[in-house]
């Protein structure tokens, strides 16, 4: 006959690491990690679930012991002045001089479902159109992004193109298409510049977006001067809590893609 006690004490381990499991999904959603390893999905609950029973089982104060660093990094994060400092040197603000480049490039960033860019996105674009203003004749360079992989999927060009057409200006836009990564645009952009024969080019972007955007443009042997964008996702430098949170976010994101840049080669501090 099984015995209840014996019941327990062998689900025990799986249930606490369940447990455990959901906290850590949680604390790895509040600091960015899950956004920035790709699985911001409602099939990370069950998978945390599944995988916190079974390493419950044989792992539970390992669990345990993920589960109090992630916290303390986090409450490190928002209640610290640590993350806005190291976060800092992920931003790259050059001298602007409109007359030494010959192009303006706007990195992209997201798009809904009906083909609105997002915040950081429309910031971006704004900070690009506000430069442009002071030398209209500049052409003005534009990444279209899509809500899917289907080529005809819906897209940020009608948005931006809106956007754009709202301080009429003499210089021509250029629009790059199917992009998917900094990557992709850094490649786009030489590539339009070689033909083009531009020698510097003006690229904006997010504050923490800057340094790792730039040399990767640079490391396609293109020299740009980078322009911080404003940012309204969250005040820059953060003052609060809530604002370091966001920042930690994004410093967390950077952070693995500025590892992911450096080991590929594709961009160098």
């Amino acid at each position: 006959m099984i015995s209840i006690a014996r019941v327990r004490q062998f689900l025990d381990g799986p249930m606490h690491g369940a447990i455990i499991g959901i906290v850590i999904l949680a604390t790895a959603s509040l600091v960015g990690l899950s956004e920035a390893l790709g699985f911001e999905r409602p099939l990370a609950i069950p998978v945390a679930i599944v995988l916190g029973a079974l390493l419950g089982y044989w792992f539970l104060h390992p669990l345990r012991i993920a589960a109090l660093v992630l916290a303390v990094l986090a409450a490190a994060g928002i209640w610290s002045p640590l993350v806005p400092r190291i976060a800092r040197a992920f931003v790259r603000g050059d001298a602007v001089n409109l007359e030494q480049v010959d192009a303006i490039f706007v990195f992209s960033s997201g798009v809904n479902s009906h083909g609105l860019v997002n915040r950081e996105g429309l910031d971006r674009l704004l900070a690009g159109i506000t430069l442009r203003a002071k030398r209209p004749a500049l052409p003005l360079v534009v990444s279209i992004v899509r809500a899917t992989d289907r080529p005809n999927g819906i897209s940020s060009m009608a948005d931006q193109r809106a956007l754009i057409g709202m301080v009429p200006a003499a210089g021509a836009v250029e629009w790059i298409d199917s992009v998917h990564s900094t990557r992709d645009e850094a490649v786009r952009l030489a590539r339009m510049a070689f033909t083009k024969r531009w020698k510097r080019v003006a690229v904006v972007t997010s504050p923490m977006h800057t340094r790792r955007a730039c040399a990767t443009v640079e490391g396609m042997g293109l020299p740009v001067t980078c322009v911080v964008a404003p940012w309204r996702p969250a005040g820059w430098p953060p003052r609060t809590a809530s604002d370091r949170l966001i920042v930690m976010q994004r410093l967390t994101y950077e952070s693995l893609a500025w590892a992911q840049y450096r080991v590929s080669g594709w961009a160098d501090w």
